[in-house]
C-alpha cells in the first residue's frame, strides 16, 4: 500500500511539473529530439545516451522548480542567499543542458 501512495505522489508531481513553463519547452524540445534520433544514423548508444541525458534534464529541472518553489515559501522577499540557492540549482539545470547540447552537435560533426 505504501509503494502505491508513493506511485500516486510521483504521478501528482509530474502533473505538477507539467504546469511549469521551462519544462513545457524543455518537453517541446523533445518532441523535435526523439525523431532527430530516430532518424539519426549513429549507435543505438549513443542514441540512448542522449534519450538518457534528456531524461535527466527533466529530471534536474523539476528539481530545480521545486528548490525554487522551497525557497518562495521561505520568503518572497529579495535575499541574497536565496538568490544563490536559485541560481545554484538552475545552473545544474543548465550544464545537463549543454551536456545534450554537445552531444547532438556532436552527432552533426561526425
Amino acid at each position: 500500500m505504501k509503494l502505491y501512495k508513493n506511485f500516486l505522489n510521483s504521478i501528482n508531481g509530474i502533473k505538477i511539473s507539467f504546469k511549469e513553463n521551462s519544462l513545457i519547452l524543455e518537453l517541446i524540445g523533445g518532441i523535435f529530439l526523439l525523431p532527430y534520433l530516430f532518424f539519426l544514423q549513429q549507435s543505438e548508444y549513443l542514441k540512448l545516451l542522449i534519450l538518457t541525458v534528456y531524461f535527466f534534464l527533466l529530471a534536474f529541472e523539476i528539481v530545480n522548480t521545486s528548490i525554487e518553489k522551497l525557497c518562495d515559501k521561505i520568503t518572497n522577499e529579495h535575499d541574497l542567499d536565496i538568490k544563490r540557492i536559485k541560481d545554484l540549482s538552475s545552473a545544474a539545470v543548465f550544464i545537463v543542458l549543454l551536456i545534450l547540447i554537445f552531444l547532438i552537435t556532436y552527432t552533426l560533426f561526425i
